[in-house]
């Protein structure tokens, strides 16, 4: 369904792969005339967030571009006043937008937003203050994303996370404790301990967990307990296979709360994006994310 709204915000990250000027111009290419269209620029980490929550109750769209990190502090304001969020795909992996069939071509999904759509609706992982669409972890995952050079990551995407992922493998185990109504794991050693909402990683092909989804109002905790090579490769095995859950070497379960805490403390990310150590906790919002998408 074309959108009828009369304002659409779109909340820009400069530091999106493509020229913003481009982008800004194929955005109001694709409005309508009778859609006002504003574009406000990112200038720090966490504006894009101050900026959808400044908006938004005057907004009947909101417009995140940029990278997973960015969507999600957008959806937090878009959840929050009750509004549908479209996606302009600009990051190194863009998971959210690819897993839901959103064009990574800037000016198909431009049109997208304004012509012939659904809307989809998801759950929304909660992490204190923040939303995440996708996947939260601690672990190799986390120091991944805090190791990888920014600069290299809008240059070559998803393969400036290599060098990272071989920082990270060199760091020492955090032993985890883990615990909430369906599951109790005390200090156990992991290199990885993931709270997902969405199945793959990096890209759709590469799926955890073909049983993960992000519409059926659960997290799925999945907690590596590998630690020697032969170990970890069982679990790749398994990962290949989309059963990581079903590896001897992972503990996985579905919850809708989770409290996580390691010592020594170690980072967590949320969809990409280092925000704090732990302990955390997670918690999940059924069905509280609107998402403009391609029809089926």
């Amino acid at each position: 369904m074309p959108v009828t709204s009369s304002r659409a915000v779109a909340i820009v990250n400069p530091a999106t792969r493509g020229k913003v000027s481009r982008i800004a111009e194929l955005l109001r290419a694709a409005a309508p005339p009778d859609t006002r269209l504003d574009i406000y620029p990112t200038g720090y980490a966490g504006h894009a967030a101050e900026l959808a929550r400044l908006h938004a109750a005057s907004a009947d769209l909101l417009i995140a571009v940029g990278g997973d990190g960015t969507v999600a502090e957008v959806a937090g304001a878009a959840r929050a006043a009750k509004i549908p969020i479209g996606i302009i795909p600009g990051g190194s992996t863009n998971i959210t937008a690819r897993e839901l069939g959103i064009p990574t071509n800037t000016f198909l999904a431009a049109r997208l937003l304004f012509e012939d759509h659904t809307i989809r609706t998801i759950d929304a992982g909660i992490s204190g203050d923040r939303v995440f669409l996708h996947m939260a972890g601690a672990g190799m995952d986390s120091l991944l994303f805090d190791l990888a050079n920014p600069a290299l990551k809008r240059k070559v995407g998803w393969m400036a996370y290599l060098p990272a992922a071989f920082e990270a493998l060199r760091r020492p185990l955090s032993s985890f404790t883990i615990r909430s109504e369906e599951m109790s794991i005390e200090r156990v050693r992991s290199p990885l301990v993931l709270v997902a909402n969405g199945p793959s990683i990096i890209a759709p092909v590469l799926q955890l967990d073909t049983r993960i989804r992000s519409d059926d109002g659960y997290l799925d905790v999945l907690v590596v307990t590998a630690t020697r090579p032969a170990e970890l490769a069982r679990v790749l095995a398994r990962m290949a296979m989309r059963r990581m859950s079903g590896s001897p070497f992972v503990q996985a379960f579905k919850t809708r709360e989770v409290e996580i805490a390691a010592e020594p403390e170690i980072a967590i990310q949320l969809d990409g994006d280092v925000f704090g150590t732990t302990p955390a906790r997670f918690t999940i919002d059924p069905g509280s994310v609107r998402i403009v998408v391609p029809r089926p």
